[in-house]
């Protein structure tokens, strides 16, 4: 067969398994319906820092905007191996509402948050200090917990160091 013919056979076989994922030193990358992602599973970054890490890498903070997505998430989560051998989850979305309280957008798309997967009582804003307040989404997972931290939202203070999942947008 020739190069071509080879290049053609794999890209069918991955388009007919629907994922492929790949270990490159301690991050995580993985191709699923249409969309990249990269999640940081061995450092921590506050949300501001994780917005640009991402778009350096011409990606953004991930958008979980309805269950098929949420789905997706949590599949590639399961395919990293990352939640096998942790009990939890805490890692920074694109959702906040740094521009008006109680108006959580997606910084990624700028699309207002309307899918309801907040944890109970979330969001909350709750203030760490007088001024610090929670601005910024984290997706949160107990293996524990319940329906309540089954990868729900739960929003937290920005400056706070989270784990992070990048995506590219579907095109």
């Amino acid at each position: 067969m020739t190069k071509l013919h080879v290049f053609v056979v794999i890209c069918v076989a991955v388009a007919l398994q629907g994922q492929v994922s790949f270990q490159q030193g301690d991050n995580t990358f993985a191709w699923s319906r249409q969309k990249e992602y990269y999640f940081s599973s061995s450092f921590k970054l506050n949300w501001f820092k994780a917005v640009e890490y991402c778009r350096d890498r011409g990606m953004f903070l991930l958008s979980v905007r309805n269950a098929e997505e949420r789905e997706a998430v949590i599949d590639y989560l399961a395919s990293t191996g990352y939640t096998k051998t942790h009990k939890g989850l805490m890692a920074w979305i694109s959702a906040n509402d740094l521009g008006e309280e109680g108006e959580f957008y997606w910084a990624s798309t700028g699309g207002r948050v309307n899918y309801p997967n907040w944890s109970d009582t979330e969001p909350n804003d709750y203030k760490t200090d007088e001024c610090t307040g929670e601005d910024c989404a984290i997706l949160e997972y107990w293996a524990e917990g319940g329906a309540n931290y089954n990868y729900t939202f739960n929003d937290r203070a920005c400056t706070k160091e989270f784990l992070f999942i990048c995506e590219t947008l579907p095109q």
